[in-house]
């Protein structure tokens, strides 16, 4: 299934300067299965964690993503941050 979505908000197309560190399970949905998108901005230190909810037949069920602040499995609040071009690891 192929979405028409920014490549850079798709995991695995981009290097994590601090990686949430909940659990394995949020960093593989991001990372392996990209089944929950980080947003290029950020607040308080952190990029913004997302989910895109689909249809039945595979089209997005609304236009923007629904934003998460915990993790789905732990409960533990997301905190992670790209890494951008030009900037230099924590």
């Amino acid at each position: 299934m192929e979405f028409d979505q920014n490549k850079d908000h798709i995991g695995g197309n981009f290097e994590w300067d601090v990686a949430p560190s909940c659990c394995d399970l949020l960093r593989g949905a991001v990372d392996e299965e990209k089944f929950i998108f980080v947003s290029n901005f950020a607040s308080k230190g952190s990029n913004s964690f997302y989910m895109m909810p689909v249809t039945s037949d595979g089209y997005f069920a609304r236009e923007s993503g629904v934003t998460i602040n915990h993790c789905p499995w732990c409960e533990t609040k997301i905190s992670g941050t790209k890494k951008y071009p030009g900037t230099k690891s924590a």
